[in-house]
């Protein structure tokens, strides 16, 4: 066994880090204001001076010019599937002093603070604080302990509990991954927390009846089966053998210990002791331990899990069983036993759900006494089967600790040896498999059932066969099932009081950003980043996966989730950071509001995404067409920021260029906007030549990531494209050829449906421009920062214009890499 392998002050410096990952991501997630950076400056002395010394040449960086500072933090992987990882220090500029310095997670969260103060005014500021330092504290209790105790997280084959107890990182998700304020010291958190395999005796409390609500959809009162074992525990304890005979028909109610002691100070629960309604039995029985969810916990001869209330804030909640989600619990456990679960099994074998038929509650003088609230799960991994290989699709996409191998990383590996292929290729198929076995059965529940249910990485567990490929879903957490009002008259039929006490059953377009969010952004785009971040696989070709795997089910999807899926230009999406800043606490909040959502762009849009365009791979020459009227030949080549940056610079100070780009003015300002436009999806910038001479420069954008595509009905296959022509001699413009070079290189591109153009509404030059390139106007579009006529122009029409342009063929024009 390795231990004390890392120093304490390492593991604190890892933790902070693990932690300002997190936050960082959250912050991408919810927020714009950022952008890739590339390359060391030449007319950013102080810059460069710091960026030489990270040996990276892709930095992030944070705008908060607003505050007078700007934060770079340098990449080592910069993810298509959204969630990055980073190198530190991260570091912070002063803009008035040009002073960098390193900053930590804490200094970060201010500048969140400072930034969304105006949009969002109402943030808890010194709340916020103490939860990610909550946070990194309890990272760096969790690391001590790996550290010294040299527990494996990776290995391939794992059971039940070990990968539940294996999430040494948190939520990969969220900004303060292991936030959980509520425990009084470290004894406690080692205690009943799952990284450290806590192990303890669960409490019981002896009830008067009617004190008690329960509800078992096996039938009996649960209750009495905990009364019977309970004799069993205390055989010897006279005084509570003497109370569980004095009161026959009492309530044996099981309790965490943690909340148990919680409850006992309470005043509702003193007074029901002074009153002689309720008694403090006491710890007894075997161990249980605590699963993922900390609330939860699992014995591996039990019959039952429990998921307690815990008055103990993880990551955004206060975990206190509501209500309406015990019903839930109830409710789906009832209907899967009607005809509708055993057709829905046979449909859809790939997904076992593990339901939660039984609750408990308590009250006192009407009043419900919340944290009694339990909620009572059949274990499915009892006796043998707690030895399948299943894990916790959370676990299996956690990055590395303490420099174990992740192990989805060793899952592939011995996969690949199995199959005798290679890794690449097996992590592709893996996921495919993957891809196989959940979306087509998740689509078909929701479109024949009705039935959407929270699939994110905490929630959905897997199987892996003996080949360590996916063979099984199962999806637990009741509380996470909603029910489409579009099918609310059938679900009735088979359950007529279903979501009469739950409130499950919501608007179809309810649903929509909920399960983007955790089926697309969560769970599938979780797997995409733990394949590529570990050099496993190519994340634009997963992601490319994934789109064809839902596009498949446009035809026969109703609901309108695959077309929100694949088709919209934002997706909603959960965001975890600003729910927390606000305080809202997602379990006790609105159903139609539980927390605050955000607009993010859809990565599914990549399938369309034109290279050529926006990323070109080389800096050579990539067009050329020969005019015989002019007697002149126009080349396109990528703009190189070392070679061009002053000629364009020149260019846009020019008094035509001027009011039209608006890019005139200090050329560290322009080397900032190059440095974040190349490296970024939105836009590129080349240099046209005529006959050698660099004339002109042609930006095509991406209406998808490009801010005008929100101003329209923007499709994932159109782009467009701005020019500007530097010289003002008309001899030497050329105007109207390279108007057609820009509309050659656009629509040579497979990819493109049609291109789109925004000139201001007074421009009458730029409308006859664009008119004669075969442009057609739409309507005019209200912008900000101008009116504009938005203009559409397909391949057809264009070469209907110039049939000579269909005739350009790719051959012998272009040189690629």
């Amino acid at each position: 066994m390795e231990t004390n392998i890392y120093s304490l002050t390492k593991l604190q410096q890892i933790s902070e880090e693990i932690n300002f990952n997190s936050l960082l991501n959250s912050y991408c997630r919810e927020f714009n204001n950022w952008s890739r950076y590339i390359g060391i400056p030449k007319y950013d002395p102080a810059l460069a001076a710091y960026l030489e010394l990270t040996g990276r040449n892709l930095h992030l960086r944070f705008d908060f010019s607003e505050l007078g500072s700007e934060v770079f933090v340098p990449l080592k992987h910069y993810a298509e599937s959204g969630r990055h990882v980073f190198d530190f220090p991260a570091v912070e500029r002063d803009l008035k002093t040009d002073d960098i310095h390193p900053i930590d997670a804490a200094r970060f969260m201010r500048l969140i603070i400072g930034y969304a103060h105006e949009e969002f005014p109402d943030i808890h500021e010194e709340l916020v604080m103490d939860r990610l330092l909550n946070s990194i504290e309890n990272i760096n209790v969790y690391l001590d302990y790996f550290n010294r105790t040299g527990k494996p997280l990776n290995k391939v084959k794992m059971n039940f509990i070990e990968t539940e107890q294996s999430l040494a990182l948190g939520h990969h998700a969220h900004p303060l991954p292991k936030g959980r304020m509520g425990f009084k010291n470290e004894d406690e958190l080692l205690m009943y927390s799952p990284e450290t395999a806590g192990q303890f005796q669960l409490a019981y409390f002896l009830i008067a009846p009617e004190n008690v609500t329960e509800r078992n959809a096996e039938g009996a009162d649960i209750t009495d089966v905990f009364r019977t074992q309970l004799q069993q525990y205390a055989a010897a304890d006279q005084l509570s053998l003497s109370l569980l005979t004095q009161h026959p028909d009492w309530k044996v109610v099981p309790m965490h210990p943690w909340e148990a002691q919680y409850l006992l100070k309470t005043p509702e629960v003193r007074d029901m002791e002074v009153q002689g309604l309720l008694y403090d039995l006491g710890k007894w029985g075997p161990l249980y331990t605590p699963t993922s969810s900390v609330r939860t916990v699992y014995n591996r001869e039990s019959d039952w899990m429990f998921k307690f209330s815990l008055h103990v804030k993880i990551t955004n909640s206060e975990r206190v069983n509501l209500l309406r989600e015990l019903h839930r619990g109830y409710d789906v456990s009832r209907l899967l036993k009607t005809e509708m679960g055993a057709l829905l099994k046979k449909d859809f074998p790939e997904i076992e759900f593990i339901t939660d038929p039984a609750f408990i509650t308590v009250s006192h003088k009407g009043k419900e006494i919340n944290g009694f609230n339990t909620s009572i799960r059949h274990n499915v991994f009892k006796g043998e089967a707690a030895d399948k290989n299943v894990t916790l699709l959370a676990a299996l996409c956690q990055d590395a600790v303490l420099g174990q191998t992740p192990r989805i990383v060793n899952v592939i590996l011995e996969a690949a040896r199995q199959k005798n292929k290679p890794a690449e290729q097996v992590a592709v198929n893996w996921f495919k498999q993957y891809l196989h076995i959940a979306v087509g059965p998740i689509i078909g529940i929701l479109n024949k059932y009705g039935m959407a249910f929270e699939f994110h990485q905490q929630n959905v567990l897997v199987e892996l066969d003996s080949q360590s490929f996916p063979a099984k879903l199962y999806f637990r957490d009741n509380q996470g099932f909603f029910f489409r009002e579009g099918k609310s008259a059938e679900l009735l039929g088979y359950l007529p009081d279903l979501a009469d006490q739950s409130g499950s059953i919501v608007p179809d377009e309810y649903i929509l950003p909920k399960y983007t969010y955790y089926l697309l952004i969560n769970n599938l785009m979780g797997i995409v980043n733990a394949l590529g971040c570990n050099g496993l696989a190519d994340e634009r070709q997963l992601i490319d996966l994934v789109y064809l795997e839902f596009k498949q089910f446009e035809e026969m999807d109703t609901t309108g989730f695959v077309d929100y899926v694949i088709n919209s230009r934002s997706w909603q999406v959960k965001g975890n950071l600003l729910t927390n800043l606000y305080n809202i606490d997602e379990a006790s909040a609105p159903i139609d509001n539980p927390a605050i959502y955000r607009d993010y762009p859809n990565p599914l849009n990549r399938y369309f995404f034109c290279d050529n365009l926006i990323k070109p791979q080389t800096k050579e020459t990539l067009y050329s067409r020969y005019f015989p009227k002019e007697d002149i030949t126009i080349t396109l080549r990528s703009f190189d920021i070392d070679r061009d940056l002053e000629m364009v610079h020149d260019w846009f100070n020019q008094e035509h260029a001027k009011p039209i780009w608006k890019m005139d003015g200090p050329i560290k300002e322009l080397e900032l906007f190059y440095r974040t436009l190349i490296p970024g999806d939105q836009s590129h910038s080349f240099i046209g030549e005529v006959n050698g001479e660099a004339t002109f420069t042609m930006e095509p954008y991406w209406p998808m990531r490009e801010p005008m595509g929100a101003y329209y009905d923007a499709l994932p296959t159109d782009y467009g494209s701005h020019l500007l022509i530097a010289p003002t001699d008309k001899d030497k413009k050329y105007s109207f050829n390279c108007g057609q070079v820009l509309m050659d290189w656009v629509f040579l591109q497979p990819v493109v449906g049609k291109c789109i153009g925004e000139a201001a509404v007074e421009s009458r030059a730029m409308h006859i421009f664009t008119t004669r390139l075969g442009f057609k106007y739409q309507r005019v579009l209200k912008m900000p920062h101008k009116d504009a006529n938005l203009t559409f122009c397909y391949r057809e029409w264009y070469w209907e214009k110039f049939p000579e342009s269909k005739d350009v063929s790719m051959a012998g024009q272009m040189e690629r890499v």
